[in-house]
């Protein structure tokens, strides 16, 4: 089992070793037609799936700016809770609620990353080579 900030690697990185696996045995039993057809549909098959892996890893860098904003809110709402406004009973209530959602969602944001990491294979930026068609 995964922790809640990993990801397993993808199944369909498998699912294509194991389609090649099967195309180089057709090849291997005299097949050769077969396995050129069943190589084609692979490699049609994966590169609309590394597009669609490249989409989805755009929409997971929300993470980044999701991030940075926390920043902004959790250091101001430090900052307050250290000035004279902050000894406030009800105003620290909710300068400390706001750090203890902005954790919640800093938590949420390394999931993302998590996921974004698992799609890209070790690869942020989707450039390894090991991962084209």
């Amino acid at each position: 089992m995964t922790s809640p900030t990993e990801f397993p690697t993808p199944p369909w990185r498998m699912l294509k070793n194991r389609l090649s696996d099967h195309a180089a045995d057709l090849a291997g039993t005299g097949d050769v037609a077969g396995a050129a057809v069943l190589r084609a549909m692979i490699e049609s098959w994966w590169r609309e799936q590394q597009q669609w892996d490249a989409a989805a890893r755009e929409l997971l860098r929300a993470n980044h700016e999701i991030n940075n904003a926390l920043v902004g809110v959790s250091g101001n709402a430090q900052l307050l809770l250290l000035g004279p406004l902050g000894q406030q009973t009800k105003v620290k209530d909710r300068l400390q609620t706001v750090l203890r959602e902005s954790e919640r969602i800093e938590r949420a944001a390394q999931r993302l990353q998590a996921l974004k990491s698992a799609l890209a294979n070790g690869d942020p930026d989707g450039l390894d080579a090991s991962h084209a068609a």
